[in-house]
């Protein structure tokens, strides 16, 4: 299984998979064998192909800032079945869970749909999403269209008011 880290601006696919009693991560193109120490106050040790490196780390909610090397990090795992769901830009929008480009239109302006139909299908990072209605309504303006390329919170589809 591949998850998602968001570190400052840039994401990062991850793949663990363990050899024995290693862990090993491929992180983007490369593999690398893993041992973690955890500490107390957050103090932590991280071994990486062999070489060391010292930490702080702090959680909160979701997301974990880093210390190391006088640098800090912010680090979010990124939900795939959030991403995919879209977020919505306020009542009736659905927005871009994250930037990509738009592979297929599934829905027309004017279109009813119900909660959970299937409205685009969108690329980020060569992994295909599925967005989703969120709720049931009719298809105002779509905002995009095959190809074309968007940035996360960018308003992908909005409904028409039930005034």
């Amino acid at each position: 299984m591949r998850y998602t880290f968001k570190i400052g601006d840039e994401l990062h696919k991850v793949a663990p998979r363990s050899l024995a009693d290693e862990l090993v991560l491929t992180i983007g193109d490369a593999e690398c064998r893993v041992e973690f120490e955890h500490g107390k106050g957050g103090r932590c040790n991280v071994t990486l192909d062999g070489k060391s490196y010292d930490y702080w780390m702090a959680r909160d909610g979701d997301d974990i800032y880093i210390k190391m090397s006088g640098s800090y990090f912010k680090v979010a795992a990124i939900d795939p079945c959030a991403a995919a769901a879209g977020a919505s830009a306020g009542a009736g929008a659905i927005s871009a869970p994250m930037p990509g480009v738009v592979v297929e239109m599934l829905v027309r302006e004017g279109d009813s749909v119900v909660d959970g139909d299937k409205l685009l299908t969108i690329e980020s990072m060569k992994l295909q999403s599925t967005i989703r209605a969120a709720c049931d309504g009719v298809v105002g303006r779509i905002h995009v269209s095959v190809g074309s390329e968007f940035n996360k919170d960018d308003v992908l589809v909005e409904f028409e008011n039930d005034d």
